[in-house]
């Protein structure tokens, strides 16, 4: 089996692993033949969906003649052809946009990478958070609540999204929002470099072209891989899920395919009581191929309840590992202006969805810094959602630092981390698939629906008091 270190080589060499793209079946195949060669019996869910892309080459911008900086194309948006679509600029402000005053126009958007509490988005077990807030263009991408299939509808040809508060060099190659249907409107979005220029631009209703000439695959195709490592033991009827993805743009997203073959060929070497599943789950970064709601371990659940539903009449799933972006590094390698400590790992953001697996963590991690969290009211991020959702008692890492879904081959890897990280996974492996009492494992409780509530209005509040600044 190949090294942390030339499982991370391989990644850069790959380059971005959209959705079904050659890098991304390629990276399956071969984590495939892996498992095959550990003697495990492999499995493949195949998924066909219309699958959208555009090279670098394909995309740009002028505004009256001159060139503008495009930071990344805004994924599955829209196309234009190769010729563009030329048009006056109109800028539009607030979060409700009236795209109406932009039909037959190009919409110039300003998008903050807001800085949030991070209590918005996550809970604690013991009143404490690894962190006190979140600036992540994942999440800003989504709190801007940008819908182009309204500006489509009000008859707007183009939209350019332009960052605020995100550093030039990581907004480059963010491929965001990635959870979104095919929206139909070519939009792009620019760096805050070129925020001024844009904007300025636009209120004077100057003339631009905008060029997305991306391509449409009616008939692509990406696999689900999986795996069951049998049990030996009196509770082999129940079992352990290990869940990871392989779609990603970058080392650290997503990686989490080291950590599942050291714990597959963990498995393949030492018997264990329970039943063990590796899940390779795709679709991460295509979410609305495969499943209507939730993450990409959605589809695999329901395809599969034999292997962890009670009311299927087959293995009960018990507890779950999910294994995301190991060994992340707060700065990409090639940041400008790296911090005082250019190798400083970003805070792991490790759930623990039930009391029992936070005091697991804090006992087996190895790290007695790491404050695991529990799923807030509204969002479990990563992959470990499913489960969630599902009542499975869970354990899942998805550190996320501002380059996360930046397409790179420079997002930042500290090796030793992420040797650590995985020896950890193996040990919390090694004690669920032993233990010799589930009900040791603790019992989901999903947030009611007042908390929800409650946790809608927090989040209204605090987009309505930036509004007012």
């Amino acid at each position: 089996m190949p090294t942390h270190a030339e499982h991370i080589d391989r990644l850069n060499a790959l380059g971005p692993r959209r959705s079904g793209n050659q890098a991304h079946r390629t990276l399956i195949d071969e984590v495939a033949a892996e498992l095959t060669a550990l003697g495990h019996r492999v499995e493949r869910d195949t998924h066909s969906f219309e699958r959208w892309d555009a090279s670098e080459d394909a995309v740009s911008l002028t505004v009256d003649g001159d060139g503008v900086e495009v930071a990344s194309a805004w994924p599955y948006s829209g196309e234009t052809g190769p010729m563009g679509v030329t048009a006056a600029l109109v800028l539009l402000r607030g979060r409700r946009k009236r795209w109406a005053a932009a039909r037959g126009r190009i919409a110039v958007i300003e998008v903050d990478n807001v800085e949030a509490p991070a209590s918005l988005v996550l809970d604690s077990w013991d009143g404490r958070l690894p962190f006190d807030s979140v600036a992540n263009p994942v999440i800003s991408s989504e709190l801007a609540g940008t819908d182009l299939t309204a500006a489509r509808a009000a008859g707007v040809v183009g939209v350019i999204a332009v960052w605020r508060g995100l550093a030039d060099h990581e907004s480059r190659g963010q491929y965001l929002p990635f959870t979104r249907p095919h929206q139909g409107l070519p939009a792009v979005w620019v760096p805050e470099s070129e925020s001024d220029r844009v904007v300025a631009a636009a209120r004077r209703g100057a003339t631009a072209t905008l060029v997305l000439d991306a391509t449409r695959h009616a008939d692509a195709t990406m696999d689900t891989v999986w795996a069951v490592s049998p049990g030996a033991g009196p509770h082999a009827d129940e079992s352990v899920l290990v869940v990871t993805h392989s779609d990603g743009g970058n080392a650290v997203e997503e990686n989490g395919h080291i950590g599942l073959l050291a714990l597959a060929r963990d498995a393949a070497e030492i018997p264990h009581d329970r039943t063990i599943v590796f899940v390779l789950v795709a679709g991460h970064l295509r979410i609305p191929a495969v499943t209507e709601h939730g993450q990409a371990t959605t589809a695999w659940l329901r395809a599969h309840p034999e292997l962890w539903s009670p009311a299927a009449g087959g293995r009960t799933a018990v507890a779950g590992l999910v294994i995301e972006h190991l060994g992340a590094l707060h700065d990409r390698t090639d940041a400008p202006h790296p911090g005082e400590d250019p190798d400083a790992a970003e805070p792991e953001l490790l759930y623990a969805t039930t009391r029992e697996f936070d005091a697991l963590v804090r006992s087996a991690w190895g790290n007695p810094a790491v404050r695991p969290v529990k799923p807030g009211a509204l969002v479990h991020l990563g992959e470990g959602e499913p489960l969630f959702e599902n009542g499975i008692p869970a354990i899942a890492l998805v550190t996320g630092p501002v380059s996360l879904l930046a397409e790179t081959r420079h997002a930042g890897v500290d090796l030793d981390l992420l040797g650590r990280q995985v020896d950890a996974f193996r040990a919390l492996q090694r004690r669920l698939a032993d233990a010799p009492d589930r009900a040791a494992f603790g019992v989901v409780r999903r947030p009611g629906r007042i908390r929800k509530i409650f946790a809608i209005a927090r989040v209204a509040w605090f987009l309505a008091r930036r509004r007012q600044r």
